[in-house]
């Protein structure tokens, strides 16, 4: 299994941290590319859930549906059990609805798109019953 960004930096690690002077939990991981690719890889086989392509800058700080950016939900199964990726703050994607994607095949680029204050890609975990998760220990960071 992979990471989703090759040569990353953990910029937020899943669990609390001061978020605008105040203590929060983040149920994400926070991720940057240290050689500046800003390619998103899928980090198991799967099956594209949902795919928003339709980000609209004009509306990043007023209209909660663009608060991710450009999102990919993929359906991944990971040793016979089923997870949930969101991978978030995309620029564009390079995938769709119900494509199949490879371990390793690229999703798109992260960028500083939605409510975000710098490139990132948000990547969250959850269930088969939508529930979220640390994704830590799938991920091996």
């Amino acid at each position: 299994m992979l990471i989703p960004i090759k040569d990353h930096r953990i910029t937020s690690p899943y669990g609390y941290r001061i978020l605008r002077g105040k203590k929060e939990f983040l149920y994400l991981i926070a991720f940057i590319s240290v050689t500046g690719d800003k390619n998103v890889y899928a980090i198991a086989n799967g099956i594209v859930e949902y795919d928003m392509d339709n980000y609209d800058d004009s509306l990043r700080w007023t209209d909660k549906h663009h608060s991710a950016g450009n999102m990919i939900i993929i359906r991944h199964t990971i040793k016979g059990a089923i997870y949930y990726a969101r991978y978030l703050h995309l620029g564009e994607n390079t995938v769709s609805k119900n494509d199949f994607v490879n371990e390793g095949d690229i999703l798109g680029q992260y960028g500083d798109y939605g409510y975000s204050f710098g490139a990132h890609l948000h990547f969250d975990l959850y269930d088969k019953n939508w529930k979220k998760i640390d994704p830590t220990p799938i991920l091996g960071v």
